[in-house]
């Protein structure tokens, strides 16, 4: 069995303005509920002990629904506060330029936490390739170099080609070709890119945003498709958070009288590929579900819908 958690947050508004503060408790709560610890530094070690720490965002879509700059700086102060050096943190992406239009400031210096594009100088990709079955690439260095654990913070939405972009999908953006591997839906190649060793190996913990999900039009920016529901998924699991992540996509295209991916010609066929690469699990029996509504200190169970 694997772990998945959804935390729902039940705000006043709906205008989804969430701040660096908010996303903290969010994730603090969400964190704590997943490892059952009551010590938010006990709730984080549990899954990153200690060393450098890298949060990969997704910044495709400037700053109209890429990984909101204050979910990455509310994890960065809740890991802080667990007792992390601050300028071993990084904030990740594939360029500086992507990270800037989504709201990011940069900062490769060695004062405060970092934030900065594979294309920073003296990072850039891997010298050596890197190969998991048809995919052979280079690695980002900020991966294979400048960190010993990765969060994995995507955006959930759809994609024209995947169905589904989330956790596994998010990693094309640590390769230096991803375009060469978008063929029959990206299966079985979004598996076998995060099967890649630097990928695989650092992996700890996805944390998705579905504050804003975009269930149709993606993976571009269509406001017509954006639904508020106001969750987190959290898993260290990357297949089974991206099965609840594509449950949450199905039943909105229903909601909004749309067929569903695979009706679409768009089924996410990856999942089932990923799991038989053993990166997690894709059979929604076996995933145990928690979901939680918070409002303010109080946490309730709930339903997924």
């Amino acid at each position: 069995m694997s772990e998945v958690l959804v935390i729902k947050y039940a705000r006043v508004n709906n205008d989804n303005s969430t701040t660096a503060d908010e996303y903290q408790r969010l994730i603090e709560t969400g964190l704590k509920l997943l490892s059952g610890e009551s010590n938010k530094a006990d709730a984080i070690r549990r899954y990153i002990p200690q060393g450098r720490v890298g949060m990969k965002v997704n910044c495709l879509t400037r700053n109209f629904n890429s990984t909101p700059v204050a979910m990455a700086d509310g994890l960065t102060r809740l890991l802080t506060a667990a007792g992390f050096d601050e300028n071993n943190l990084i904030v990740w992406d594939r360029t500086d330029r992507e990270l800037k239009l989504a709201g990011y400031t940069l900062n490769a210096s060695s004062f405060g936490p970092k934030c900065l594009g594979t294309d920073t100088v003296g990072f850039g990709y891997s010298s050596q390739f890197y190969s998991s079955g048809n995919v052979n690439s280079l690695v980002s260095r900020i991966l294979t170099d400048a960190i010993d654990a990765n969060i994995n913070l995507p955006i959930l939405k759809d994609h024209s080609i995947a169905g589904l972009s989330a956790s596994l999908k998010n990693m094309f953006g640590a390769i230096n070709n991803p375009n060469k591997y978008h063929g029959n839906n990206c299966s079985p190649f979004a598996a076998e890119i995060s099967n890649l060793a630097p990928i695989k190996s650092k992996h700890r913990l996805s944390i998705i945003d579905a504050m804003k999900v975009q269930y149709n039009g993606g993976p571009g920016y269509d406001s017509r498709y954006i639904a508020n529901y106001n969750g987190l998924i959290f898993s260290a699991d990357p297949v089974a958070a991206d099965t609840i992540g594509l449950e949450i996509i199905e039943h909105l295209r229903r909601r909004h009288n749309l067929p569903s991916l695979e009706q679409a010609g768009r089924p996410v066929k990856y999942l089932k590929a990923a799991e038989e690469l053993g990166l997690g699990v894709a059979d929604r029996i076996r995933i145990d579900l928690k979901t939680y509504s918070i409002n303010g200190g109080e946490s309730t169970e709930t339903e997924l819908f």
